[in-house]
């Protein structure tokens, strides 16, 4: 049992179903609910290659459709209506088993922009298929999943058709009565399965589309786990954004103040150095100066000792003189 769950979103072609199944993942995620936006066909690598051929036909693959003996493919050719079916449903076989299971697995919201009910509101409604065995087809290769809510984006195609600004697909091209009928189709089972489907009025604005998508996913999603951080809206953002610089501001100022306690720290430690730096000359001029008074006493002592030399000279000439004297 899955603890997941299931979204679809339904409509003709230019009903806006990409843009809304976009802001639902927005939105879940604002509250911390994991999604994931997939959609059919294309949701898978194989599924892309199905894609193209379903919707552009066989001129899509040029290099490996052979029709009368050459490489060259007809305008003319194109996919018979079961083949088609067949394509869609081996599109969503794939899907289901690689991507929609393993993340309803996981506990994720997932939201598919088209699925199960666009293969019959095509191929029963456009096409004339027999409803019953598209729907069955579609059971089997899904392995009987359906989705728990599906948005049914309701719109003119004469409306829609505007809407789109793309070359047109096979589908969009059949035409105003093709995408009529598919718009009856998509009805009819919204009928059969009111407890399933939201019909939503696409003719409105986005926004107002919007607010009658998200009312009913509120509720739906109410006892939802949340299982990721949420992240903040544009809103959130701008508040944050004004907190930072603020914080900033505020760590600006006490850096200045760390830095002129610094910078008072550091003065003192100058006049600190500067102090020691005097007492050291102090010591080192009393120091000159001894040595200087030592050098003069080592001096006298040497002025003494020749003085002493010169008298001891002098008292014997005197001598000597007077011994001549005598003699």
């Amino acid at each position: 049992m899955s603890s997941g769950l299931f979204i679809s979103f339904e409509g003709v072609d230019g009903a806006g179903k990409t843009t809304q199944a976009q802001r639902a993942h927005d939105f879940l995620q604002t509250k911390g609910m994991r999604s994931l936006v997939t959609r059919e066909p294309g949701g898978t690598p194989a599924g892309l290659a199905i894609r193209e051929l379903v919707l552009h036909g066989m001129a899509a693959f040029p290099s490996i459709a052979v029709t009368g003996g050459t490489d060259v493919v007809d305008a003319s050719d194109d996919l018979n209506a079961r083949t088609e079916a067949l394509l869609y449903a081996a599109d969503r076989a794939e899907h289901v088993a690689q991507v929609i299971e393993p993340a309803l697995e996981r506990g994720d919201i997932v939201l598919c922009d088209r699925y199960s009910d666009s293969s019959i509101a095509y191929q029963s409604g456009g096409r004339k298929l027999d409803q019953g065995e598209v729907s069955e087809l579609s059971r089997w290769a899904a392995q009987g999943l359906k989705p728990a809510r599906t948005y049914l984006l309701d719109v003119d195609p004469l409306q829609s058709h505007d809407r789109v600004n793309d070359e047109p697909d096979r589908m969009e091209a059949e035409g105003d009565d093709f995408q009529s009928q598919v718009r009856d189709a998509f009805l009819l089972l919204a009928q059969q399965e009111p407890e399933r489907f939201v019909i939503v009025d696409a003719s409105r604005p986005i926004e107002e589309v919007w607010q009658t998508i998200q009312a009913d996913l509120e509720t739906l999603t109410a006892d939802m786990p949340v299982n990721i951080a949420p992240v903040p809206d544009d809103e959130e953002l701008a508040d944050s954004s004004v907190e930072d610089e603020s914080d900033d501001d505020l760590y600006d100022d006490e850096s200045d103040d760390e830095s002129d306690d610094e910078a008072a720290d550091d003065g003192s430690d100058d006049d600190d150095a500067d102090e020691d730096t005097d007492e050291d000359d102090a010591d080192a001029g009393l120091d000159d100066d001894m040595d200087d008074a030592e050098s003069d006493d080592i001096l006298d002592d040497n002025v003494n000792e020749e003085d002493g030399g010169l008298t001891s000279e002098s008292s014997a000439d005197a001598a000597a003189s007077q011994l001549g004297q005598g003699q």
